[in-house]
């Protein structure tokens, strides 16, 4: 009977979760010399570039997130997968997502600071047992590639300048009734 049990045991499969630790804060956290309105429009924009879908975007409080459709192994650890011939790396599947929710913060008046925070999941399936949705635990890589994207993109931002119309003053040429 106990040879039973260890032979079903290692047959049927056995899921093992992610052993990787969440990156640091800092690593997901970049400073930008910017105000906080361009850093905004800048994760906006890489967003939309990315072609990430905004569910949220909040400028009163800095809250953007952003899901994104499947993600690539490296981006993090799913756990692991017994099967009959050993472990295998649980992998991202096509109904996998990925979640960023980015916190823009304004560091005085001409500065800011972004932090993403990514969240995996995917399902994943172990034989002889149904599919189960994993959490995986994020190895920093999106996160570092996301805030590279928006230090470039608020680079190239500006605000508008306000330009005073011409001809607008008393007597000039747009002052005619």
């Amino acid at each position: 009977m106990i040879g039973l049990v260890g032979v079903c045991g290692w047959l049927c499969g056995c899921f093992y979760p992610p052993m990787e630790q969440p990156p640091l804060f800092k690593q997901t956290q970049v400073e930008l010399a910017v105000p906080y309105d361009v850093a905004f429009e800048a994760v906006i924009a890489v967003a939309k570039q990315d072609k990430l879908a905004l569910h949220a975007q909040d400028p009163s409080s800095g809250v953007i997130e952003a899901q994104a459709r499947g993600f690539r192994a490296r981006d993090a650890d799913c756990g692991q997968v017994r099967t009959g011939t050993g472990k295998i790396a649980a992998m991202p599947t096509e109904d996998a997502s990925a979640v960023f929710n980015f916190y823009i913060m304004p560091r005085g008046r001409e500065g800011s600071t972004v932090t993403v925070q990514a969240v995996f999941s995917t399902p994943v399936d172990v034989p002889l047992h149904p599919p189960q949705s994993v959490t995986c635990v994020s190895l920093g890589v999106a996160e570092g590639r996301l805030l590279h994207q928006v230090e470039q993109m608020a680079a190239t931002l500006h605000r508008p300048e306000f330009k005073t119309p011409t001809g607008s003053g008393a007597g000039g040429a747009g002052a005619r009734l």
